[in-house]
């Protein structure tokens, strides 16, 4: 798999099993980096203070990129546009934002605004779930290049 592609860009598209693989590594990778990057500043995953706040908003934009790459080729083969992956990254960053300020994130203390943004992440990821997880791509070539199982329509009849 080439990983290189896979993450930066942004042309072309990936079928299921190369998006599941990929999200599979990211996330991975992102846990790993997340709880490393935390233990060497001096924070603490169960602690909501303002170093481990910082740290994880760093890596939450960090990470953004390839995740947006990812999504986007998977959303081509789908044949939806590009911007499609704003409805559920715009929501992602907002929160993220919210919580390096203090305004959410606070696990023990939940406030209106983080319940709000909670319910409009999941809302849309259980449709990213579905749209890119579980549906197949479009049959054959679309605008945004060929199919990447190889396939071609049968002939109309």
């Amino acid at each position: 798999m080439d990983f290189g592609y896979l993450y930066t860009s942004f042309e072309g598209r990936i079928n299921r099993k190369r998006y599941w693989m990929g999200l599979i590594v990211l996330i991975i990778v992102m846990i790993v980096v997340m709880f490393v990057a935390i233990f060497l500043v001096g924070g603490s995953v169960l602690v909501n203070d303002t170093r481990t706040r910082l740290v994880t908003f760093v890596l939450q934009l960090l990470f953004l990129y390839p995740s947006a790459a990812l999504i986007v080729k998977r959303l081509h083969d789908r044949n939806r546009p590009s911007y499609f992956a704003a409805f559920l990254l715009v929501p992602m960053v907002i929160k993220a934002v919210t919580d390096l300020m203090g305004m959410t994130g606070d696990p023990v203390s939940q406030n209106a605004l983080d319940y709000l943004l909670n319910i409009i992440i999941f809302a849309v990821s259980v449709w990213f779930f579905i749209e890119l997880g579980c549906l197949r791509g479009t049959v054959g070539p679309n605008q945004y290049g060929p199919d990447p199982l190889g396939t071609v329509p049968a002939p109309a009849r």
